[in-house]
Order: C-alpha cells, then structure tokens, then sequence
C-alpha cells in the first residue's frame, strides 16, 4: 500500500513539474516577444501612401517617408472644401488624423500669411474712392465704401465654456466680423469674438472702431459704412429706419440701402458654399478654428480678385 501511494506522488510530482515548465517557457516567449524591436516605423497601410493614397509623396529621410507640403496643402484645402472628417482624410490620403490634425493648423497660417495683400484695408483717399465708385455704378448707393456685418461660424461647444459661445441662433459658435467692398470681397476681418456678443458690441471692440473714430483710415468726407439696426448710428455709419409708418423717401432709403448693404450677406454666402466646412459645426480648437477662417477668407478674396483681374 505504502509502494503504491509513493508511485502515486511520484507520477502527480512529475505531471505538476511538466506544466510549470511549459508555463515558464510561454511566460519567456511572451516577455521575448514584448523585447522584440519594431519592424516598422508606421503601419504597413500607411507605408502605401505614394502607391495608393490621393496625393503622391517623396521620401526624403531615411527612416520613414515625409508628408511633402503639397500633401500637406492639398489635405487642408480638402478639408476646407468639404469639411470631411479626419478620420475620412486620413483613408483618403493615406496620413494618421493625429499627424493631419497637427499640421493642418500650422499649413492654414501659412495660407493667410502668403496671401494676406488680398485682404486689406485702403491706405488712400483714391483706394476709397475706387469702392464708392463700385457701390454707385454698382448698387446705386453713394458715398458708400463698405458694408459691415458679423457671421455666427457654428462650432462645438468648448469645454468649461459655459455660455459664453451659446449665440440667439441656439447654437455655439464665433462670429466673423467683416467689411466688404461692392464686389463681396473682404477688407477688413475680425475673427473669434464669443457668439453670445452682439455685432454692435463685438464691432466696438474692434480695432476697425478704433480706427473709425480716430479717423485714421483716410476716408474722404461724407463717405459712410453702411450697416444693418445691430451696429450704433454713427457719422460714418448708416442704418435703415426701424419705424413702421415710413414715408415715400424712407422706404426708398431703406431699400436702396439693403440693397448695397446685402453685398456683405452674399459674401458670406459665397463663403459658406466654396467652403462646406462651414456648413456644420466644427470640432477645432478655438485658436486652430480663427487660422482656418482666416484662410478661407483669404483664399476667397483671392479666387475673386483672380476672377475680376483675369490673373
């Protein structure tokens, strides 16, 4: 008895010892595999990008191939042309959202930057003149030399922002403060005021009003900025009557008036629909979001200016 209770420990002890060591041995393969160097810089899709993304690439380090700037570029434009998502981008061109969501920002900088002559204001009395020449043949309003409004750029809510971007709209966003010649470009920009500001209060913080009430612009006398019933009646801003019982010549002035003033509308207008970016809510931060609608707005001018000089 005692002979078969000796065997018996003897062949548990040998069973016991056979599946510690093959634990042991999956626990080595484990850990050696965890040491095992990478193979690969970026994953094996990615590494396809000049094969078979959007856009063609040149490698030019020796570790891994780099996102060339004309990638670069034409990721951001897409993105401002379709509002596509960057999960959507990065299958298309074949770049990590993270890698496009950082250079995105830095490439719509360096847009506004390289065009940002096309969007100035006149420095002369004769630069004036050339816009109210524009608004009298034009629009049949003289002595105008702008029209002024704000546009409410729908975004996500910021986080810890409270209600400061919630606008009348009952939605969040910033507004884009504009003054537009008679041929919807842009002359003056003011990105990133809180949507819950009015136009009048967000125009008066801005360096525009300033300048305005300084008279520093060389704006000829008597010439005016044409605006809607949200901006102050000032001396260089005109405004339509608000009254109900409008006499004959009022209700001329209020009409000729709105149809100059509308050239503002239909800019943003013409922005909204070159750039579907701005037909949803954007998720960006607030400093990415004030580069990327200044890009648009100098890109805009560009496109039209190129159409008006046939450049």
């Amino acid at each position: 008895m005692n002979d078969l209770v000796v065997e018996s420990c003897a062949v548990l002890s040998s069973f016991f010892a056979t599946i510690l060591a093959k634990k042991m041995e999956r626990l080595q393969d484990t850990i050696s595999r965890k040491r095992t160097k990478r193979r690969f810089w970026v994953r094996e899709w990615i590494q396809r990008r000049n094969m078979l993304g959007a856009s063609n690439l040149k490698s030019n380090t020796n570790m891994r191939q780099a996102i060339s700037a004309k990638t670069k570029l034409e990721v951001t434009l897409r993105y401002l042309a379709t509002g596509d998502s960057f999960k959507s981008l990065e299958f298309l061109f074949r770049v990590p959202k993270n890698t496009i969501s950082k250079f995105i920002p830095e490439t719509c900088e360096a847009i506004y930057n390289e065009l940002a002559e096309f969007i100035q204001v006149p420095a002369t009395s004769d630069e004036w003149k050339n816009i109210e020449y524009g608004f009298r043949t034009r629009w049949n309003f003289p002595g105008c030399v702008g029209a002024l409004d704000g546009k409410h750029v729908v975004i996500r809510a910021p986080p810890g922002s409270g209600s400061d971007y919630f606008n009348y709209k009952n939605s969040y966003g910033i507004v884009l403060m504009a003054l537009v010649d008679s041929d919807y470009c842009f002359l003056y920009v003011d990105v990133g005021a809180k949507g819950r500001g009015s136009d009048g209060g967000i125009f008066q913080n801005s360096s525009l009003y300033n300048a305005l009430e300084t008279n520093s612009l060389a704006i000829p006398n008597n010439f005016v900025i044409l605006a809607d019933d949200a901006f102050p009646l000032k001396k260089y801003i005109m405004k339509p009557y608000v009254r109900r019982n409008l006499t004959p010549p009022e209700r001329i002035y209020n009409y000729r008036l709105s149809r100059a003033r509308r050239v503002v509308e239909n800019a943003f207008g013409i922005l909204a629909s070159k750039f579907r970016l701005f037909e949803k809510p954007i998720s960006l931060k607030l400093e990415t979001l004030d580069k990327v609608v200044l890009a648009c707005c100098a890109i805009h001018n560009r496109l039209l200016k190129k159409q008006t000089l046939g450049m």
